[in-house]
């Protein structure tokens, strides 16, 4: 032990047991420890005081509870008491504030911490203040704070005629220190017209006569140097004379214009929403399932006939509505059963009039559904249909056959005895017969398969779906046999059964279509190839995941079995390797988010490489300078459209091995050089691979939907790839050679700005009484222990809990003794029990400060904002070190 730290326990021994009035600071300024001396003089028990900040305890002209001005208290604190005694105002639990003395020892080095040393300055005749001067000690700690404090201070003194903006005041309006003169007319002409009532003067006039000190909070725009205006809080003091006249104003600005612009935007979206419902009379309804805050706008209301007393706002007055007959399981299942698997859709809907008269409308429904299938929300609108298309909704025979004629696929219904009931327009175009000569006959005369390449007979898709039940998915190798003397039409088709509620089948349909014709638009496209690709990746995905396991499970049991703990630290490294592959594959299976942004192409070859070659023995080379220019995309389109580029030149290879190169490379482009492409600048990518080639007459058709020479193809690849680049302005262009290789090359327009780099503003809280205490909710036994442990490793005591209920038994405990834990982890789903997001409601019903902490495996930057949006302050991505967990803890509480 050195000398430091021996002569710091010496004296915490002595110091904290005796009577003297002694405190263990942290590095932060944070109270550890108490002695009863220093415990007396606050009227508080020693226990009380821990956790608390030093600068809390001392009465100042500008207080705060934020976190940022109570670490540049602490910091000024700590330089000027370090070396000396400073006199304080200290502020009792209940009494008024009193003189004292501060000096700040240091306790130890590693980690840093110091001793506060308090006293009662001795008796002495004083000698008179000057009014509005301040002593050596108040200007030293002025000047620390303009040094170190992110906040601006100014002091305008309007008996001296003298004025002072600090250095950072200047900063935060576009200046520097010396552009910008200290004069009270520099405020007056940076305040907005709008706001000038909010200047220092002016705050005086309004309040009325006054004598003494007046602290104030007001909210204003300034003008920012580049001419724009930001929005500020200011904060401080006025002093006023006797006779009523302001004398001084002290305080400091804050910049909060982000928070004003969220406020802004939230405002103009709810008058945007009261125009549409109240006065646009749009018909809509947000109908709540779990904390029954339901709402039906008045013009929904009225279109059902009651005025806007007369309906109250809750589900059953949308449940009456409905037909009965629809709805025996009630306005959830109702509202979960079409659709599945989407969010949002569009259908029509029967409901009834207050008159009794059914009144069909078009309705958009958007769905919110927990992870344990749950319907939690449902909010969306009602328009009435025309007279005319309103029948065709209720589905007779009739307006069912007018609505099947309506589609560009051919659509063939048979009975369970395999017979024909309704062949609508296109199905009778493609099999050659009207309806006169298709309805009644068997199906399986009528729909005839014959492999396209061989010509074999196939079998009938209907046999499978009325004998098993069983579904065709989409398939491309068939044709339609139409005849001896007919060509076959080649089909894209699909089937299954209509059945019964216990499953029986009672029909099946056939959906189908003549692939020459067909043409998707661009997001039928990329949804559909992602899919595609998604399943060629995951062989080569699993193939990975195994090498990193067995990196990792030989390192565990090297240091389990044999207590070598040299293959941890390869044992970590695989772990977050893993972790990246997952998230990247979570990334591509999401799609787009129809954002753009500005990034490297490097980096996204690199992800598209890797991802793509995954368990490939093809050797792939990425060639990417250091120079490449910038794009503006997509990340994850862009992202699908090089692991396709790969992945069709991994194919190529007919033994399964061989060489891939991409190259990347700034280009200048003339006009007319690539058609359709304007003359500038552009980033070009060659992806080339030696292996078979594409045939001549196969070249001009690759990039035609559901072209494919594939076995086990859809033809959507290529496809989907120009789409993309071409709605990013960019052109794809092939090269290729049989027995060769092949060369695809991408142009996408370069964009003159850098890679946009998502950074998130730390939060500030405004909480003082810290506990020191964390509650961690999983469900998972040894998830939970572990994660203590490393509670205990960072210094905090823990609690744990299996579930929401357990975890709302656990804080309600420390709420009512007045000790609410610092910070909440839980994970979201939790089988048999209240899982995260439904604990936190009630949590925040609690205690409305309550900072929570999402732990989930789905590492998803969308999800994560979801989450934050939602009201928790952290997100912490399994799985986790235990230098993860501190530092979303450490951000979390605003250290």
């Amino acid at each position: 032990m050195n000398q430091a730290n021996t002569s710091s326990v010496s004296l915490n021994a002595t110091a904290l047991t005796g009577g003297q009035a002694v405190l263990v600071l942290d590095a932060h300024g944070r109270i550890e420890l108490a002695s009863p001396g220093a415990a007396s003089l606050w009227q508080a028990k020693p226990a009380e005081l821990a956790g608390d900040h030093l600068p809390n305890l001392f009465a100042f002209d500008v207080t705060s509870r934020d976190a940022d001005w109570l670490q540049a208290q602490w910091e000024v604190l700590l330089a000027a008491a370090l070396p000396q005694s400073i006199p304080l105002k200290l502020q009792p639990k209940e009494a008024a504030a009193f003189d004292a003395l501060l000096r700040l020892e240091p306790a130890s080095a590693e980690p840093a911490r110091y001793f506060a040393f308090l006293s009662r300055p001795a008796p002495a005749a004083a000698p008179a203040a000057v009014p509005g001067t301040a002593s050596a000690e108040e200007s030293s700690l002025i000047a620390a704070l303009n040094d170190r404090s992110p906040l601006g201070f100014f002091d305008l003194n309007f008996v001296k005629q003298e004025v002072y903006y600090s250095p950072a005041w200047k900063r935060m309006l576009g200046y520097t220190d010396s552009s910008l003169a200290n004069t009270y007319d520099t405020w007056l002409a940076l305040i907005h017209p709008e706001d000038s009532a909010a200047a220092p003067d002016k705050l005086a006039s309004r309040a009325g006569a006054t004598t003494g000190s007046r602290s104030f909070s007001v909210e204003y725009r300034m003008k920012h140097a580049r001419g724009h205006y930001v929005w500020v809080q200011g904060v401080g003091v006025q002093l006023h004379g006797p006779n009523g006249a302001l004398q001084r104003v002290v305080g400091a600005h804050l910049d909060i214009h982000d928070r004003k612009e969220f406020e802004e935007t939230s405002l103009h979206a709810e008058e945007r929403m009261l125009l549409l419902s109240e006065r646009g009379r749009v018909a809509v309804f947000d109908l709540d399932f779990t904390d029954n805050h339901s709402w039906l706008s008045p013009a929904f209301k009225a279109m059902l006939g009651y005025a806007e007393t007369e309906l109250p706002d809750s589900p059953d007055s949308f449940l009456r509505a409905l037909p009965a007959t629809e709805t025996t399981g009630g306005l959830a299942a109702y509202f979960l059963k079409p659709f599945p698997g989407q969010a949002v859709y569009y259908d029509t809907l029967q409901l009834t009039h207050r008159n009794g008269s059914s009144l069909w409308v078009y309705a958009g429904v958007v769905r919110v559904i927990s992870r344990k299938r749950e319907l939690q929300r449902v909010i969306g609108f009602a328009a009435p249909m025309p007279e005319g298309l309103a029948a065709a909704s209720g589905l007779p025979a009739d307006q069912l056959a007018i609505a099947l004629d309506e589609l560009h696929e051919g659509v063939l219904l048979a009975d369970s005895h395999a017979n024909v009931i309704h062949a609508n327009t296109v199905a009778q175009r493609l099999l050659g017969r009207e309806a006169g000569q298709l309805v009644g006959q068997s199906v399986v005369d009528v729909f005839r398969l014959v492999h396209r390449l061989s010509h074999a007979a196939g079998e009938n898709p209907f046999d499978r779906a009325l004998a098993f039940g069983e579904a065709t998915p989409l398939n491309n190798e068939f044709a339609l046999d139409c005849g001896p003397d007919q060509k076959p039409v080649p089909v894209v088709y699909s089937c299954r059964a209509i059945a019964d509620p216990s499953g029986t089948p009672l029909g099946a349909v056939v959906v189908f279509r003549n692939p020459d014709e067909m043409s998707l638009t661009p997001e039928e496209l990329i949804r559909a190839n992602r899919f595609d690709s998604l399943g060629q990746l995951a062989g080569g995905i699993a193939h990975d995941f195994n090498n990193l396991l067995t990196t990792i499970l030989g390192g565990v049991s090297l240091a389990k079995d044999n207590r070598d703990y040299s293959g941890l630290e390869n044992s970590e490294r695989a772990c977050l390797a893993a972790k990246g592959l997952s998230k990247q594959l979570l990334a591509f299976a999401k799609g787009g988010t129809a954002t753009r942004q500005v990034v490297k192409p490097g980096e996204l070859l690199t992800d598209a490489v890797r991802l793509s070659a995954a368990g490939s023995a093809v050797k792939v080379e990425l060639n990417s300078p250091a120079d490449l220019g910038t794009v503006e995309v997509d990340r994850a389109q862009m992202l699908q459209v090089f692991q396709n580029l790969v992945i069709n030149a991994i194919q190529a290879m007919p033994t399964g091995q061989g060489n891939i190169w991409v190259t990347a490379g700034n280009v200048a482009l003339t006009e007319g050089q690539i058609p359709p492409l304007a003359a500038g600048q552009y980033m070009a990518v060659e992806v080339r691979d030696n292996g078979c080639g594409i045939k001549a007459e196969h070249l001009q058709r690759i990039f035609d939907p559901f072209f494919t020479t594939k076995k086990t193809g859809t033809g959507l690849g290529l496809a989907t790839v120009l789409s993309i680049i071409k709605r990013h302005g960019g052109q794809l262009g092939v090269d290729s050679e049989v027995g060769v290789g092949t060369t695809f090359t991408v142009f996408l327009p370069r964009v003159d700005q850098e890679a946009e780099v998502e950074a998130r503003r730390a939060p500030s809280f405004h909480y003082a009484n810290r506990t020191g205490r964390v509650l961690f909710m999983d469900d998972d036994p040894e998830i939970s222990y572990l994660t203590g442990t490393m509670l205990e490793g960072l210094g905090y005591k823990y609690d744990l809990a299996k579930n929401g209920e357990e975890a709302l038994q656990f804080y309600k405990r420390y709420l009512n003794i007045g000790r609410p834990y610092d910070a909440v982890i839980m994970d979201l789903t939790v089988i048999g029990g209240m899982g995260g997001e439904q604990c936190f409601k009630h949590l925040r019903d609690l205690d409305p400060n309550v900072r929570a902490i999402v732990a989930s495996g789905y590492d998803n930057d969308d999800m994560a904002r979801q989450f934050l949006d939602m009201g928790f302050c952290g997100y912490l991505t399994k799985p986790y070190r235990i230098g993860d967990l501190g530092r979303v803890i450490k951000k979390v509480l605003g250290n």
